[in-house]
């Protein structure tokens, strides 16, 4: 590598390649036990508990005072300021079903916001990794967002939420997003598409109620990357997120915000219906009077040249958003 990564994105990096491992014997290995946790769409392997435990024994070696928190093993305290944050395997329905789009996604978060991070691809092999500097790097040399500028000219990807609760909401955005972009991709992994989003494959993503182990890698990618990172409330207190091209971000996310206005004021007119109460007509509201400018939280601007902006991410200290 040209670039040289901090050692909180060496350790990234190299926690992941931990992870990346395990899932590689195992593929050559073959057969896995596959089982469900919440729902028949959420899938676990134990292939799955294999690389978390990989790369939290090899982070416990290197930073044993550091909180951990990963998507199997839940949240593991600790006595600094650095929380890493695992998905060991980000897309595991694809693994699952023999498909290529999974991948590794460690992230190092320094006072609540995801500073440093790495994601890999063990079907491709492609990688990213990026630290708190703001430097990233790539196996394919340096990573950069697209150009993009226009939403109507940027492919986007919107991830559908497995959770019976928000899927009418995600399918209903997505459906709302079709007219305004070129085309949308969805590959069923987040830390897939926030890849793609920090290689300039894809210009966007769109996630509502994203947990933290999905969202942190990518997060710190795409902000290295040169990306813009937004997040924002939506329906019934889940968490929107937008990450993309900086203009295109910007205009993505206004839409998201407004569409999810609607759809919830809707959803409340419906249920008013349902139980037989007086339809009470509200307007719909968005938060855009309490946020930042543009009515989403978003990265500062850096404040010296060369300086990295910290993005807004406001990941749980004590465990994942339930």
């Amino acid at each position: 590598m040209d670039i040289e990564l901090s050692k909180l994105g060496q350790l990234a990096l190299e926690a992941a390649q931990r992870g990346r491992d395990v899932i590689t014997a195992a593929q050559r290995e073959g057969g896995f036990a596959v089982r469900t946790k919440s729902s028949h769409r959420d899938l676990v392997t134990d292939v799955d508990t294999a690389a978390e435990r990989a790369v939290t024994e090899f982070l416990r070696q290197h930073r044993p005072h550091d909180a951990i928190l990963g998507e199997e093993g839940g949240q593991q305290e600790g006595s600094g300021n650095v929380r890493w944050i695992i998905d060991p395997i980000d897309g595991t329905a694809n693994f699952a079903h023999g498909r290529a789009d999974f991948a590794v996604a460690v992230a190092a978060e320094v006072d609540g916001i995801p500073a440093a991070s790495s994601i890999i691809r063990p079907a491709t092999g492609i990688w990213i990794a990026c630290d708190e500097t703001g430097a990233i790097v790539s196996g394919n040399g340096t990573p950069s967002v697209s150009a993009t500028d226009e939403l109507s000219a940027a492919l986007v990807s919107v991830s559908v939420s497995i959770s019976e609760e928000r899927r009418p909401l995600t399918l209903s955005t997505l459906i709302r997003l079709i007219p305004e972009v070129q085309d949308f991709r969805r590959t069923g992994s987040t830390s897939c598409d926030l890849f793609d989003v920090a290689t300039g494959a894809l210009d966007a993503y769109v996630g509502i109620g994203t947990k933290p182990w999905d969202v942190a890698a990518g997060w710190a990618a795409v902000q290295a990357a040169g990306g813009r990172c937004l997040e924002f409330p939506v329906a019934d207190g889940q968490t929107a997120y937008v990450l993309g091209t900086p203009g295109v971000a910007e205009r993505a996310a206004a839409l998201v915000e407004e569409h999810a206005a609607v759809f919830t004021a809707t959803q409340n007119r419906t249920r008013q219906r349902e139980a037989g109460r007086p339809v009470v007509a509200t307007k719909a509201a968005t938060s855009r009077s309490t946020t930042a400018a543009g009515g989403h939280k978003e990265a500062p601007p850096a404040t010296a040249p060369g300086a990295r902006p910290q993005p807004s991410f406001e990941a749980p200290q004590k465990g994942p958003r339930r």
